[in-house]
């Protein structure tokens, strides 16, 4: 009964993201059957040696460092794994009225029959005290859960024709597209750019200077990835070439003002695709201005 109980906390804890797990590990059935059966195994020998009492050190290594821990790749996780371990298979548990947590006792019985009665007398939500997790814990799964709701429900709404101008995705797409496209920075130009970073104080090799130039060369990544996008993207809707692969998540993503994939591997992280382009337009000042005029006297930090 602890096992089964060990084990729906180990994957209920998967619900609060990182917070109850570093790594969404697939725990699943097999792990589960895998315990028993050691367990059976290991209480079939204790019969056969004399023993009075588990070897619980022997239980929980097998437990959460050899079934469970077979998958779990973080050290802080299989730190949690052991300290489950620790606390579920030790003597105390096999006292006759004890809970595992309050509202939780484990019944004393051998009919299977009182067993499930007493499980489903369990209450029906489990507060996430019940999983070592703080009470506000349960306020990021309910974040979570309800972004996915939203996700889900916008990328399964219609895109066809038929809105308040009757234009299809492709058109509303294409109007974006060719509005960001006017408003792309130009890339830095690399031989002006190495003239502009010797002129600077402390010549291109300040240590300041090589940042300053790491920075740009990131962000002309960044800009002819959009600006190639874009412009194919509008290809693809004129029918000049295929529509597949990025350019229709691309398409997809402008469409419901989201970031598309490939760019957010690229970039930063941002909550519409109009703030992202802003960030990108500031970031893009910032450089040229630290280029052209001299090091500021302030940095905006999060813009590197």
């Amino acid at each position: 009964y602890i096992m089964c109980y060990l084990h729906s906390v180990v994957q209920e804890r998967r619900k609060f993201g990182p917070i109850g797990w570093n790594v969404p590990y697939e725990f699943n059935q097999s792990d589960l059957s895998a315990c028993v059966q050691f367990l059976q195994n290991h209480t079939s020998e204790m019969d056969v040696k004399k023993l009075k009492s588990p070897t619980w050190a022997t239980v929980t290594y097998m437990i959460s460092s050899i079934q469970y821990g077979g998958r779990i790749t973080d050290g802080f996780d299989e730190l949690l794994m052991d300290t489950y371990a620790a606390k579920y298979f030790n003597k105390s548990n096999l006292a006759k009225g004890v809970e595992l947590f309050p509202g939780y006792p484990v019944p004393d019985t051998r009919d299977i029959d009182i067993f499930r009665a007493d499980i489903e007398k369990l209450p029906p939500v489990d507060s996430p005290e019940v999983f070592g997790l703080h009470p506000n814990a349960d306020l990021t799964f309910r974040t979570l859960q309800v972004r996915e709701l939203v996700e889900t429900v916008v990328s399964t709404m219609p895109k066809s024709g038929g809105g308040g101008e009757g234009k299809s995705p492709a058109e509303v797409v294409d109007a974006i597209a060719e509005d960001l496209l006017s408003k792309v920075p130009t890339m830095f130009e690399t031989e002006r750019t190495k003239i502009a970073l010797n002129k600077l104080p402390g010549g291109p090799t300040q240590p300041l200077t090589v940042h300053l130039r790491q920075e740009i060369d990131r962000l002309n990544i960044i800009v002819d990835l959009t600006t190639k996008t874009l412009k194919n993207l509008r290809l693809a809707i004129a029918g000049t070439v295929a529509l597949s692969g990025d350019l229709v998540d691309a398409l997809d993503a402008l469409f419901d003002a989201k970031i598309p994939p490939k760019w957010l591997k690229k970039s930063w992280e941002s909550a519409s695709i109009g703030t992202w382009f802003q960030g990108l337009l500031q970031r893009h000042k910032q450089l040229e201005t630290w280029l052209n005029k001299g090091r500021p006297k302030a940095y905006w930090l999060t813009g590197f």
